[in-house]
């Protein structure tokens, strides 16, 4: 079988080692037990005739690849230049390589109620088209390895569940997975991401040094904030909403730092530096959203409709 692989989850939770990237609504779920940040990273550009190779796996990528990237990134990306994503995730000390849904038995402790769809989406990911999602698995599988595990296969072993072959997905939860993963990307682009993109455009976007911050094949995090002001100044009930979520994010990442101290890692120092960072954008947004909200701006500027921003914020629209 051509470029094919398999996936048997055991839940072992060796590759649940961080904190998943989220939608807003599903961090507002999970207010108590995720710390919220915008991660920001750069995806690389594809060209015609390029060779992308991992391991043994090759692809020359042609017109059509090409035209299944851009795709993406007309739809769930974002374009100054250069090509970003701009995604809403958890955060939390990578010392502990855990994600805080890890229950003690190494089981996910969210998993009937609002595992996040991301999660689900393992291994594939939303930002590669699907005819090369091979390529992905080929990487994984090498990763899976290093972590001690073997739930990622070549070919089709009779205790595994066919992924991908040929270029196509074979598998409907997958594939409903995947689809789902990037219409939430689509819908956080609608809500706040193209808003927040412009507004860290000259900061962030438009600065050479600035943009130096993004680590190569990682991320710049920084608060959520510029997201959580989008929001907001759609309408009373959703200030509201992000009023709550700025409350009990302050009070999880005071707990978070507690536990920290105690650790006494010498490691942890930056990771609490920027927690105390979050903390005083959430203390500054707290007293911004506290104002009636014609001095944040009126509804005819909201970035979509009133009764839609708030279903989308509560979850009732996905």
């Amino acid at each position: 079988m051509v470029n094919a692989f398999s996936f048997a989850c055991t839940a072992c939770g060796k590759c649940c080692n961080s904190p998943p990237a989220m939608s807003l609504p599903e961090l507002f779920g999970h207010r108590d037990r995720f710390i919220g940040c915008l991660a920001i990273g750069r995806v690389p550009r594809r060209r015609l005739g390029e060779r992308v190779r991992v391991g043994r796996h090759e692809t020359v990528l042609d017109e059509t690849d090409i035209a299944a990237f851009d795709s993406i990134a007309d739809t769930l990306l974002y374009r100054a230049g250069d090509t970003f994503s701009i995604m809403t995730q958890g955060y939390d000390y990578p010392s502990l390589a855990r994600c805080p849904a890890l229950a003690d038995d190494g089981r996910c402790a969210i998993h009937l109620s609002g595992k996040p769809v991301t999660c689900e989406v393992v291994p594939l990911d939303p930002l590669v088209p699907d005819k090369l999602q091979h390529l992905v698995l080929a990487g994984r599988n090498q990763s899976a390895a290093y972590l001690g595990a073997d739930c990622i296969q070549e070919g089709q072993p009779p205790d595994a569940t066919l992924i991908i072959a040929a270029g196509e997905i074979k598998d409907a939860n997958a594939r409903d997975a995947l689809a789902r993963r990037r219409r939430s990307l689509e819908r956080e682009r609608e809500v706040w991401g193209r808003a927040v993109f412009e507004s860290l455009r000259k900061d962030l976007f438009d600065s050479p040094a600035a943009l130096a911050r993004i680590p190569q094949g990682g991320f710049l995090t920084i608060s959520i904030v510029p997201a959580l002001l989008v929001v907001a100044s759609t309408s009373a009930r959703c200030r509201q909403l992000c009023l709550d979520y700025i409350d009990s994010q302050l009070a999880l990442i005071d707990r978070s730092i507690e536990q920290a101290l105690l650790r006494r890692r010498l490691d942890d120092r930056p990771v609490t530096q920027e927690l105390r960072g979050f903390a005083h954008a959430y203390q500054r947004a707290r007293a911004l959203l506290a104002t009636p909200l014609p001095a944040m701006g009126s509804e005819s500027s909201a970035p979509s409709s009133l009764p839609t921003t708030e279903a989308y914020l509560s979850g009732a629209d996905h």
